[in-house]
């Protein structure tokens, strides 16, 4: 074998090892990934609950307060960054949307985000609790 076709088996070999690997997804991404579609799902709910309880609304106040819950759902929405490497149905109830792709992180970063991101949409579900607990 040449040393130029030596250099290239080695640098066609280091390509698909290379390759191989960046295929794989590391157990951050997909704990990212489960947390991404966790939090997903309860957003659903949460919008859901939101549409039921809106209808329900007493008066101007209520309706209001219920409006500004269905706000922070959306801008939480808006901002909700997708898990690379993992396709996923949009089937939400209100329309059509995307999630934004993700920015350069490290897995880790990214399984971060991902808890914060389902924390921050626990929340607004146990804020969405507490006010229907209230107004009944």
């Amino acid at each position: 074998m040449t040393p130029a076709n030596s250099t290239l088996a080695l640098i066609l070999v280091l390509g698909a090892t290379s390759c191989s690997r960046r295929n794989e997804k590391s157990p951050e991404l997909i704990e990212a990934n489960r947390l991404h579609l966790e939090a997903m799902k309860i957003s659903g709910q949460l919008e859901q609950k939101l549409d039921s309880l809106s209808v329900l609304a007493k008066d101007d106040v209520a309706k209001s307060q219920l409006d500004s819950l269905k706000n922070l759902v959306e801008v939480w929405e808006e901002n909700m960054i997708e898990v690379p490497g993992f396709a996923h149905a949009h089937d939400h109830a209100h329309g059509a949307h995307s999630h934004k792709s993700a920015p350069p992180m490290t897995d880790e970063s990214m399984l971060d985000y991902q808890r914060q991101s389902r924390e921050a949409i626990v929340e607004l579900k146990e804020a969405v609790a507490k006010w229907d607990s209230l107004e009944k």
